[in-house]
């Protein structure tokens, strides 16, 4: 790889990835300020993504799905949150020509998925330290019985293994090199992420809830040596943007030390100009990437991480970049509950 601080051990297999938005219309989507603090002038409401991920193995022919539906939805709305969702995953991945029933494993990034469209041959795949007691044992959980009834359960045990890549504990998910899950801490409890080798040589980091915006791993000095910031946005922010005014929080809204490593621990392979880093809701890739269904594999030769490196400082959804004729002084968002 380009950057020196990430070492991913050297393989030719490669998986496909392809990028999915379960939201459809990104407008629609309602998160109210309470969601991330603290509250800036011209961002109570945020619309986002949902990003979703295919995960073709080829020398296997198995199919992966990195889950990124919404989770909580019960919650959002007593917090006066929509999450209309017109055609869910399933339905999208059969109008991409994908048979649900050749889907053989669910990777839960954390709890809180359906999986009733899932065949019981589709495995489901989560961190070890995920609280997977059902709503019949604990009224609080959001799990149903049926996520697991008659549904091999492949919990992934981080803390017997000691192989990592870039700080983060990692399981070979294939065994050849071609797709690592990795245990990314502080969003939640057995919260994960995917590393994909798409070419034997480039990668597509799935960030899951790690974080929700990419000021919050934007900008590093590493960052500029691979992809430097344009003149005139270096410019526009030399005396206006701060990175010192926010804090990283779990979903339960408490700030946590685990959080805020594995932010600057992404900062690491956002680096790196061989990975693509996509968060589960940055509305900042819709604009590059979209429309949706798309293939992520050749994303380094269509220039994607040019187009969306610094996106996120203004151009493309005001509530969501940080403008600094708007906002000035302000730098990072950091959300609560997701």
């Amino acid at each position: 790889m380009s950057s020196t601080t990430i070492s991913i051990p050297p393989s030719t297999a490669t998986v496909s990835v392809t990028a999915f938005d379960v939201a459809e219309d990104p407008s629609k989507i309602v998160i109210p300020a309470v969601f991330f603090q603290p509250v800036l002038p011209g961002h109570e409401i945020l619309h986002l993504p949902i990003f979703a991920f295919l995960i073709e193995h080829t020398p296997t022919g198995r199919r992966d799905f990195e889950n990124a539906s919404p989770a909580f939805i019960q919650s959002f709305k007593s917090l006066g949150a929509a999450m209309p969702i017109a055609r869910d995953i399933v339905e999208q991945l059969e109008d991409h020509g994908v048979d649900v029933n050749s889907i053989d494993a669910v990777i839960w990034r954390y709890v809180g998925r359906d999986l009733s469209k899932f065949p019981a041959s589709t495995d489901l795949v989560y961190g070890a330290a995920t609280a997977t007691e059902t709503c019949t044992v604990n009224p609080a959980s959001v799990l149903l019985d049926s996520d697991f009834a008659g549904r091999k359960s492949v919990p992934i045990k981080f803390d017997e293994t000691s192989f990592e890549i870039g700080g983060f504990k990692a399981h070979d998910f294939f065994g050849d090199g071609s797709l690592y899950v990795l245990d990314v801490p502080g969003h939640l409890k057995g919260h994960v992420c995917a590393l994909a080798r798409v070419t034997p040589d480039s990668f597509v980091f799935m960030g899951g809830d790690a974080c929700h915006h990419a000021g919050q791993f934007r900008p590093t000095s590493t960052l500029h040596q691979c992809s430097p910031c344009p003149a005139g946005i270096l410019e526009a922010t030399r005396r206006t943007v701060s990175a010192e005014h926010f804090t990283p929080l779990d979903a339960e809204g408490k700030t946590q030390v685990a959080t805020a490593a594995s932010i600057a621990m992404i900062g690491a392979f956002d680096a790196s100009a061989d990975v693509l880093v996509m968060l589960a809701h940055d509305w900042s890739l819709v604009p590059a990437l979209g429309p949706f269904p798309t293939s992520l594999d050749a994303w380094q030769a269509k220039g994607y991480k040019k187009q969306v490196t610094w996106a996120f400082l203004g151009g493309v959804e005001p509530r969501l970049c940080i403008q600094p004729q708007a906002c000035p002084s302000y730098f990072l968002i950091s959300f609560t509950p997701s």
